[in-house]
């Protein structure tokens, strides 16, 4: 079978993607829909999700919190060729393992990985029924692949979504469904904000942080999960794509200004 493609990219396929009417779930709808598929996005956020479903054709808006147990099954209704399990949320402040408060960890777990599991579950017999293979791209983290002080549970659910891609990719492979991870790090999103966080004078540091430097956007999220989502990667299971500048390669080398490189960085 040949690879080379051309025209759109998932022309009669259906696809779901949670959180889809911001930051990286938006670029990845809006990329879908420019190939042709028809895109299912679930958001919490009505008026952006109903804003994007407007605007781009072939996009219907499902307004539902993932994490409610009834939604998986509902989005089952949608005969998905693709799923991407997009929804995750880091934003809180760093505390210390030993500090923090055991009854949040439930929460932290539903928002991370749980909705993975049965949105998943509940998408895949029928993926499976209908003998066309299928996509399944799960949003992890950079963090899933190191350690990351003060968010020692946040790390630890996005590092189970690593692992489930794997050993998933191995049991559904005889389908031809394919299961892989996208890992971003750095990358500008609604809840991650650089421009904001990042103050002008500290701006010429991006190349320490990250060899192709920085900030990424959403839509350099979207251009590998297309590639996930297609049949250009018909040969790729159970793997992770980074998309974060090199960041996950550097391991914690830092570049000087001279282009030389350090691992005890004095002024990071």
């Amino acid at each position: 079978m040949t690879t080379e493609m051309s025209g759109p990219l998932l022309a009669g396929r259906t696809a779901i993607v949670t959180g889809g009417a911001n930051g990286i779930g938006a670029a990845i709808t809006r990329l879908f829909a420019a190939h042709e598929a028809k895109v299912v996005l679930v958001d919490v956020d009505a008026a952006a999700a109903a804003a994007l479903a407007r605007e781009v054709p072939g996009v219907t808006a499902v307004v539902a919190d993932v994490t409610d147990r009834d939604v998986a099954l509902r989005l089952a209704e949608h005969q998905a060729d693709i799923l991407v399990n997009n929804v995750g949320d880091f934003v809180r402040p760093p505390l210390n393992f030993a500090d923090a408060d055991a009854g949040e960890w439930q929460g932290i777990g539903e928002v991370n990985l749980g909705h993975v599991l049965r949105v998943t579950h509940a998408v895949l017999p029928g993926m499976i029924e209908r003998g066309r293979g299928g996509s399944i791209i799960n949003l992890t983290t950079v963090e899933a692949h190191r350690g990351i002080p003060g968010h020692v549970v946040y790390s630890t659910y996005k590092a189970a979504v690593r692992h489930f891609t794997r050993s998933l990719g191995l049991e559904v492979g005889r389908h031809g469904i394919r299961v892989n991870a996208i890992a971003p790090d750095l990358v500008e999103t609604p809840q991650v904000p650089y421009e904001r966080l990042v103050a002008e004078e500290d701006r010429h540091r991006w190349p320490q942080w990250a060899p192709l430097g920085g900030p990424g956007q959403p839509a350099d999220v979207a251009g590998p999960a297309l590639f996930l989502a297609s049949e250009l990667s018909r040969f790729v299971t159970g793997t992770t794509v980074h998309v974060d500048g090199g960041s996950h390669a550097a391991g914690g080398w830092f570049a000087r200004p001279d282009g030389s490189w350090t691992n005890r960085p004095l002024n990071p």
